[in-house]
């Protein structure tokens, strides 16, 4: 392979090919060498001939714009690459790889386009949105949420805390930028969340700045409004967004040889994963006024719902099943992570061992297990809570620390489906949901097939039930979303609601291999950009000539703008086709459980985050 498949460079740069094993060449694609021309209309082709190791080849790039090159004995295999000079320019380096011979070289050029951030067209105006185009915008919206929650909103405890805290700040990050090879972080003066708060408002205070003079955001200018914020942390909203943390920290290592220089790949796995073990140091070990963790109930893990840090004050002492779920989904994919070797983990050096890391993902399951009877999950919350619980205890299941502790998960996984079954129509309807039904049988349909992965445990049948009530009795063509009833004249839809949906989907495709691709990028065009679900976005996925463009953040509203993340609730008339944001606050555990669920479906829907958040499938790190 090409490493790095995709090159920035600036106009007149010179770029050199080193060889290190195999004969290979490096060749533009060029007429003059018998293949489509994929590189400036003007510029000059180049070919290397065929080399052996220890060999090299340079060419010096004068024209701008987007080269497609290939190695001649191994195109077939996919051995292609991507030099960028002085940004994308349009041109035949752009468009749709439809014209290239070879399908898997066509595959891979596509792959690395949009990793570049460059939307291919045919070349005769705007392409109808579908499923690559849906999956891409995913991968970006879960990405801008995460990054706002975790680096720029303020909306949380934030690292360092205190003056122990700001030594380790001190001593890691210069350590993280040397791993990194970079000079800087790609934040400026970044609002670190270690423990985000459950609410927030999005609406920016002051003019926002998002190239400090570097090209880098200045988060101080983006910081929100924290007179608006709940300034109380739960285990869901530090749950999700850890995870969401861990989870991108994967994506990054997955990915350091294609993305762009600015993302700063290698930087953001380290510092993610840092957060997320010093989020669970603060929430589950040692952050709390007693020497506890913040959210545990004195030396137990049974964890409170409420925690007002300011002043130490516990505000909902009551156990809840969402919120174990949620944390106990989290650290089952943070063992993944310590105990496989991430890059982002294991540079610098842990702040928590693994096995310690396996120590809370144990003894938070049996508490959880032990406090919460399928039947309880439902009494506290609702049926869809059983699909969350299912998902996480399909993660714990298949990360757990012994093999008692695996058949345990299976039986509860077991008897949380029994629970399921007796709240089931014919149809496949799950009764006793949330508001919103396709909601409830999307995390219900995910949950059973995540659970499934655990050895012994087999639910596909039941699941395969759910999701096709979603999918035939709740799809509403028309309006190119989901029903949140079928009698439901006006479909209100919360950010959680739309994360149980994607998962369900993700689930069906994934798992059942379900043919739900249109049907996807429908429902996402218009419920997150149509509907405005997503507020604001980035110029790395906007494209002026979309179906429906969502604006940039310093004109999506309010005096100074806001930032591009989710609203809370959005609503849909079907008699007048109209959307509108019914609420435009911010609820951060619904927001990033549902960036997670964007990811794991998001850009190509796998290709670029392997496993599809199936539990198991992600835990090795690329070689």
């Amino acid at each position: 392979m090409n490493t790095p498949a995709v090159v920035w460079i600036e106009q007149g740069a010179t770029v050199t090919w080193d060889i290190a094993e195999g004969s290979h060449s490096v060749t533009a694609y060029h007429p003059d060498y018998d293949h489509t021309l994929r590189i400036p209309e003007n510029a000059a082709p180049f070919d290397s001939g065929i080399l052996s190791s220890g060999q090299t080849f340079e060419h010096t790039f004068e024209t701008q714009g987007v080269y497609n090159y290939y190695c001649r004995p191994h195109e077939g295999l996919g051995m292609v690459g991507l030099v960028i000079v002085g940004g994308p320019q349009g041109g035949p380096g752009t468009t749709a790889t439809d014209n290239v011979g070879q399908s898997t070289a066509a595959q891979k050029l596509a792959r690395l386009l949009d990793v570049a951030g460059i939307s291919a067209s045919d070349g005769e105006g705007t392409n109808a949105y579908a499923w690559q185009d849906a999956t891409w915008d995913s991968y970006w919206y879960s990405l801008y949420n995460m990054s706002t929650n975790i680096a720029m909103s303020g909306n949380g405890v934030l690292f360092p805390h205190n003056e122990e805290q700001q030594q380790a700040f001190n001593q890691r990050v210069p350590a993280m930028l040397e791993h990194a090879d970079v000079d800087k972080p790609p934040i400026k003066n970044p609002n670190l969340n270690m423990a985000a708060f459950t609410k927030g408002d999005p609406h920016f205070t002051q003019q926002p700045v998002f190239d400090a003079g570097d090209g880098r955001p200045d988060a101080s200018t983006l910081k929100w409004d924290m007179s608006k914020s709940s300034k109380v942390v739960s285990p869901s909203s530090v749950a999700w967004t850890h995870l969401k943390g861990v989870t991108w920290a994967k994506n990054f290592q997955s990915h350091f040889e294609t993305l762009p220089p600015e993302i700063a790949a290698k930087f953001r796995a380290q510092m993610l994963t840092t957060l997320a073990q010093i989020g669970t140091n603060a929430t589950l070990i040692g952050g709390g006024p007693d020497g506890n963790g913040a959210l545990t109930k004195g030396d137990s893990l049974e964890l409170v719902s409420g925690f007002r840090p300011a002043d130490g004050t516990v505000v909902d002492e009551t156990a809840r099943p969402n919120h174990h779920s949620a944390m106990l989904w989290f650290l089952s994919d943070l063992t993944s992570l310590a105990q496989n070797g991430w890059f982002g983990y294991a540079n610098p050096e842990p702040l928590i061992p693994k096995g310690k890391i396996q120590q809370l993902t144990d003894g938070l399951a049996k508490t959880t297990m032990n406090l919460f009877s399928p039947a309880n999950v439902v009494e506290m919350g609702s049926t869809r809570d059983l699909g969350q619980m299912l998902g996480t205890i399909g993660w714990y299941g298949t990360h757990s620390g012994s093999d008692d502790l695996q058949s345990s998960a299976a039986s509860y996984a077991d008897n949380l489906a029994a629970e399921v079954e007796a709240h089931l129509s014919d149809n496949g309807q799950v009764a006793d949901g949330a508001e919103n039904q396709a909601a409830t049988q999307g995390a219900i349909g995910q949950g059973l097939l995540w659970a499934s992965q655990i050895d012994g445990v087999d639910h596909q049948s039941l699941a395969a039930d759910v999701l096709g009530y979603l999918l035939d009795d709740l799809w509403d063509d028309q309006a190119g979303t989901f029903a949140s009833g079928t009698d439901d004249a006006t479909y209100r839809i919360t950010s959680r609601d739309a994360g149980d949906v994607t998962g369900g989907i993700n689930a069906a495709d994934a798992v059942l291999g379900e043919d739900i691709q249109d049907v996807y990028a429908q429902y996402f065009n218009q419920t997150f950009n149509r509907g405005r679900l997503q507020r604001a976005e980035r110029p790395n996925s906007r494209d002026e000539a979309a179906e429906f463009t969502l604006p940039l953040p310093p004109a999506a509203g309010g005096e100074y703008g806001q930032a591009a993340v989710y609203n809370d609730v959005v609503e849909y008339d079907t008699s007048a086709d109209e959307w509108t944001v019914a609420d435009d606050m911010f609820t951060t555990s619904w927001a990033l459980y549902t960036a997670n669920q964007d990811i794991w479906i998001g850009s190509w829907a796998g290709d670029f985050f392997g496993g599809r958040g199936v539990p198991g499938q992600s835990d090795q790190p690329p070689q």
